[in-house]
């Protein structure tokens, strides 16, 4: 089985942005509507359950998200960890024994994240969006929240925003017939970087004595010292 996240409520059409022209009408009016309700925080989006045996995909648990997004899961595939971007917020949830999930705890988070990833000491790894409005998705959907603003010296603005590496510590808050809580212990930034060299970032790992960073709107990776 795998779990995917439902980052937007309204989809895009057959060929991505650049169909949207042709596409019928209520479906325009849907991605119109799809910044104001992000701006607003309507929680729309969902997780869903996918199971290969099957080939099918159904929606895994009543929880709704403003725009779901990194997920992870645990070693033991019981618990599972939900971003929702937009919220600034992590979800916790717990596997059930039908493979549906049921919310056990959440807690806001330090910066707004984009992927999840477990470690093998049972933290997790986060990309960061330390400054949203610099973001490509705040600037080609919603160019009038973007802004150009000068932070520590330089200035930050569309086409190099600056992102990194959100560790987050796990502490365990019990378990009840739901399954495990978590609330966060402590969230540190291993690194931020400035964005001139790689614009945006939506996942981070470290590896070694390196930190790698990846974002959507570049090609390759950046290896940064940790």
């Amino acid at each position: 089985e795998v779990y995917v996240t439902e980052w937007q409520a309204a989809a895009f059409p057959a060929g991505g942005k650049r169909g949207l022209s042709s596409a019928p009408l209520e479906l325009r009016l849907k991605r119109a509507l799809s910044s104001p309700l992000t701006f607003f925080k309507v929680p729309l989006t969902r997780v869903f359950r996918c199971t290969v045996s099957t080939q099918r995909c159904s929606v895994a648990s009543s929880a709704r998200f403003v725009g779901a997004n990194g997920i992870a899961i645990s070693d033991d595939r019981h618990t599972v960890f939900v971003n929702d971007a937009p919220a600034q917020r992590l979800t916790v949830l717990a596997r059930q024994p039908d493979g549906s999930l049921e919310e056990v705890s959440s807690f806001g988070l330090k910066h707004i994240v984009d992927n999840l990833e477990m470690t093998a000491d049972g933290a997790l790894h986060a990309g960061t969006i330390p400054f949203p409005y610099a973001s490509a998705s705040v600037c080609q959907e919603a160019p009038a929240l973007s802004a150009s603003k000068v932070v520590s010296g330089r200035r930050v603005s569309c086409g190099a925003q600056p992102g990194g590496l959100l560790e987050i510590g796990l502490l365990g808050t019990g378990e009840s017939a739901r399954g495990k809580s978590f609330v966060d212990g402590r969230q540190t930034d291993i690194l931020t970087h400035d964005g001139t060299a790689l614009d945006g970032v939506s996942s981070a790992l470290r590896v070694g004595a390196k930190v790698v960073l990846g974002s959507p709107h570049a090609k390759g990776l950046l290896f940064c010292d940790a």
